[in-house]
Formats: C-alpha cells, sequence, structure tokens
C-alpha cells in the first residue's frame, strides 16, 4: 500500500510539473555547475513546434529523437551556443517518442508526445 501511494504521488507531481500549460519553461538543475541540464520539451505534447532547453559545457552535444519502437527519427549535432532547441514535430506522427542528449560524457533521455 505505501509503494502504491508513493509512486502515485512521484507520478502525480511528475505530471503536473511537465504539463503545466501557463508557464514558460525552467531549466533547473540541483548542482551549482552542471555538465549537461536538459529540459522537458514545451510545449508537450507537441503539436507543429516544441522548444527544448539545454545546458552543457562541451563544444557541441548530439540530440538525437527515437519513436516508441526505437527507430532513429531525427539527429542533429548542437552547438555550445544553442541553449535553445525548436524541433518541428509536424511531419511527426501522433504518438510518443524519446528525445535524448548526450554531451560531457553523459546522456539524459525524457519522453514527448507528439499530437495533432
Amino acid at each position: 500500500m505505501k509503494f502504491n501511494i508513493l509512486f502515485l504521488l512521484l507520478f502525480t507531481s511528475g505530471f503536473l510539473l511537465a504539463n503545466t500549460r501557463n508557464a514558460a519553461p525552467v531549466l533547473t538543475s540541483g548542482s551549482t555547475n552542471p555538465s549537461l541540464v536538459v529540459g522537458q520539451n514545451y510545449p508537450n505534447p507537441a503539436k507543429g513546434k516544441t522548444v527544448i532547453l539545454v545546458e552543457f559545457s562541451s563544444s557541441e552535444a548530439i540530440l538525437i529523437v527515437y519513436n516508441v519502437l526505437g527507430k532513429l527519427v531525427e539527429q542533429r549535432v548542437i552547438s555550445a551556443d544553442q541553449k535553445r532547441i525548436t524541433l518541428d514535430v509536424s511531419e511527426y506522427k501522433e504518438g510518443i517518442y524519446l528525445y535524448s542528449i548526450e554531451a560531457d560524457g553523459k546522456k539524459i533521455t525524457k519522453r514527448m508526445t507528439v499530437s495533432k
């Protein structure tokens, strides 16, 4: 019973944070000097275009987008001065996608929903 309540609380708070529609995206990190921070795409669910805020210390990073079946949908190099990534998802099929940013020897993956 305790596990179910804890899971529900964690899931609900994460869902509410990820689906806040009236607030601009905010990039936060628990450390004072993060080597890689990746924000949740905004808006989520995405229609047309979506924005991902990133912060990394290396000269470049790689953005990789997969569909839920693991098929590569998009891959691009991100330069260090690019803190805001705009993805055009208008050609993506409706569904769930995973996007990863690889930089500084680390990889962070997040989930994105695309709706029409």
